[in-house]
């Protein structure tokens, strides 16, 4: 499910003020600011707002707040059990019956607008494929993405994670110039683990040298993307079972 204007279901806890907007500023009292009555786009209490009022109307609905993520409302009845999960205003419900989730899909659009995107294949750029086997996760299109954004496509692949018996020291070799983008290439591959587990002892020896990456710690990381570059190639992927 997706929720339509979903920043602007909050409700404000502080007393806020704005500056008269363009084209309706009262020319009469031109130095006077407006009292907002309601969350507007591009304020810090907005994800709050929205988080709080969903979980209000979930809480007194029946649902409880897993201990384990915040996002995610469980609600147990004699019938069975149905799961909420959210992330900012995108939904995920699943229950024990087609017939239960068509259900609550139609209670929850009693109290907010929402569009249904029928069944989940694609979530925060992980692929969900379903068959008798079991649930399928995979982040096929992401890793390609990633292998483009950062140049590697033309790489060499390589079978192998990373380098045999490698040692990689804090304080060898040179110094990166771009520290940013081996942080934003670091932070892609820890989100690629999530389906990923052959890859997390390579991106989390990388991952220890955020502060001052140097030559040798890129270079293991541009081995991992092409180890990444070899699984595409050759249709490796790995699945989480339900």
């Amino acid at each position: 499910m997706d929720v339509k204007n979903v920043f602007l279901h909050g409700d404000l806890q502080e007393e806020m003020f704005m500056e008269q907007p363009p084209g309706y500023v009262d020319q009469t009292h031109p130095n006077l600011v407006c009292r907002l009555k309601k969350v507007l786009y591009s304020l810090k209490q907005v994800p709050r707002a929205w988080s709080d009022k969903i979980g209000q109307y979930l809480v007194t609905s029946g649902f409880q707040t897993s201990n384990a993520n915040f996002s995610l409302y469980v609600k147990k009845t004699d019938h069975g059990i149905v799961v909420i999960v959210i992330y900012v205003d995108d939904l995920i419900i699943t229950r024990d019956s087609d017939e239960n989730i068509f259900d609550l899909k139609k209670f929850l659009k009693q109290k907010f607008e929402m569009k249904d995107l029928g069944k989940l294949c694609y979530f925060l750029s992980i692929e969900v494929i379903k068959s008798p086997k079991g649930i399928w996760l995979l982040q096929r299109q992401y890793a390609l993405n990633k292998l483009f954004e950062y140049g590697m496509t033309g790489y060499k692949p390589i079978s192998i994670p990373l380098e045999q018996n490698v040692k990689l020291s804090p304080d060898e070799g040179d110094v990166v110039e771009d520290t940013t983008m081996y942080r934003h290439i670091v932070g892609s591959l820890i989100y690629m683990t999530v389906t990923r587990p052959d890859l997390s002892y390579g991106v989390g020896a990388v991952s220890q040298f955020m502060q001052t990456p140097r030559k040798p710690h890129l270079d293991a990381m541009r081995h991992i993307l092409r180890y990444i570059k070899h699984t595409l190639q050759c249709g490796i992927f790995y699945e989480a079972k339900s």
